[in-house]
């Protein structure tokens, strides 16, 4: 055999979709699992790119086999490739292939085809007016990836410009965007010049080296205080706008606050906080305190937000459509943050949620077989089992011996633990 036509499912749609392992060979076989392929999922590339290897081998009335290689994309794919490869060249002896991919990642191993035999053509099928979509999708992907690979490139490509949304977006809530623009061409110089003057990996050095030396504790401490030093400047001057607006109703009153600078500084001095609570939650490793912290941030936003478009509805006129986007847009965000923290600490949510289902209603006995009572509430502390509590008696996690099958064997002692505790809140 001269040619033969060789047809590549890299990623292993056809062993995934149809259950079919690699290769395919003859063109009634390949017409069959296209066929297949087609009923489970008709928009797969992998129909196309087959069906395109079968018109080429009738039109030169030669052999057509079709590779697959593994889902797990990248070594374990590309071995499976091999060795399909090296048993169609052992059982055709083909002269020369004709490639047919289905896109630009399929044609990645043609490196892996050239090292064993001789490539005639390459063809890659692809639904029309793709091609050159697929081609800039493959460019922009690699194009960040080599970024990320360079630190100083990619502080330059994303910190930067991430820099200066979050400072944009500062500006916008707390109504200083002007100061907020300046500060941007602040950043945005310092950085160029410290690029420009070969000081870049010198002063991030020094500044890593800084934030390793400050502890936990000192960070947390740190954020407290300074929470609680601007909530005081607010509240001051939340005072003097009291004071000079005069006695108003309650609506007006906290409309009118709402809008003022100090509700601004007031909402500045929750962040701190909240931000220090997260310091102090990751320290401690209770990491769905941290996703309670963000939620809870995230509705103090959102009150703002409903606030501040409440207060321009009811003073200064704005339209009801404005106030209705920007409670729909608070709502929203709001929603997003509660799924994507879902998202990130779902192993923890999971193995809460397996806590409470574990021991809850079981009966608690102690080893010498008397009967406790029955759990009324399981106590997490994070992700982490606490203890247990039976109607106003509670257990600590280090006294339970055993669980199994709905019942708790516990260490006596705590009965004793118990009753001393009571006897020195009594004297």
């Amino acid at each position: 055999m001269k040619t033969l036509v060789l047809c590549i499912d890299r990623d292993n749609d056809i062993g995934e979709k149809v259950g079919v392992k690699g290769p395919i060979v003859g063109i009634a076989e390949n017409i069959k699992v296209a066929g297949d392929m087609a009923v489970v999922d008709p928009e797969d590339t992998d129909v196309n790119a087959i069906f395109g290897a079968v018109k080429i081998a009738k039109e030169l009335n030669t052999e057509i086999a079709t590779i697959t290689g593994d889902s797990n994309v990248g070594i374990s794919s590309d071995a499976e490739i091999s060795r399909q490869l090296d048993h169609l060249i052992e059982k055709f002896k083909p002269e020369s292939v004709i490639l047919v991919a289905d896109g630009t990642e399929d044609e990645q191993i043609i490196p892996i085809v050239q090292s064993r035999i001789k490539i005639n053509s390459v063809k890659t099928i692809t639904v029309r007016q793709s091609r050159e979509l697929e081609k800039a999708y493959f460019k922009i992907i690699n194009f960040v990836k080599e970024i990320e690979k360079d630190s100083n490139t990619a502080r330059l490509v994303f910190g930067v410009p991430g820099l200066v949304l979050i400072l944009l977006a500062v500006g916008s809530i707390f109504k200083i965007s002007d100061y907020a623009f300046y500060f941007i061409l602040f950043i945005s110089g310092l950085y160029l010049v410290l690029k420009g003057f070969g000081y870049e990996e010198a002063f991030f050095s020094r500044i890593s080296d800084l934030m390793n030396s400050l502890s936990a504790k000192r960070v947390i401490a740190l954020t407290y205080l300074l929470a609680l030093l601007v909530f005081a400047v607010g509240v001051a001057s939340l005072y003097e706008e009291y004071l000079r607006s005069g006695p108003l109703g309650l609506t007006d009153t906290i409309l009118t606050f709402s809008l003022a600078d100090s509700a601004n500084i007031i909402f500045l001095a929750i962040v701190i906080a909240i931000i220090g609570r997260i310091f102090d939650d990751y320290a401690s490793e209770r990491y769905l305190d941290i996703r309670r912290d963000l939620i809870f941030l995230a509705f103090v936003l959102l009150v703002k937000i409903v606030t501040e478009a409440g207060a321009n509805y009811w003073f200064e006129g704005t339209p009801l459509s404005s106030f209705i986007q920007s409670v729909l847009i608070g709502i929203s965000i709001f929603y997003i943050i509660i799924k994507f923290t879902e998202y990130v600490f779902i192993s923890e949510i999971r193995s809460r949620q397996k806590l409470i289902s574990d021991f809850s209603n079981c009966i608690v006995y102690t080893t010498d077989g008397k009967r406790v009572g029955k759990v009324s509430k399981v106590l997490i502390s994070g992700s982490v089992l606490a203890g247990l509590r039976i109607g106003r008696k509670k257990i600590i996690a280090e006294d339970i011996l055993s669980h199994k099958d709905k019942t708790i064997t516990v260490d006596p002692s705590f009965l004793e633990k118990k009753s001393a505790q009571i006897r020195t809140r009594r004297l």
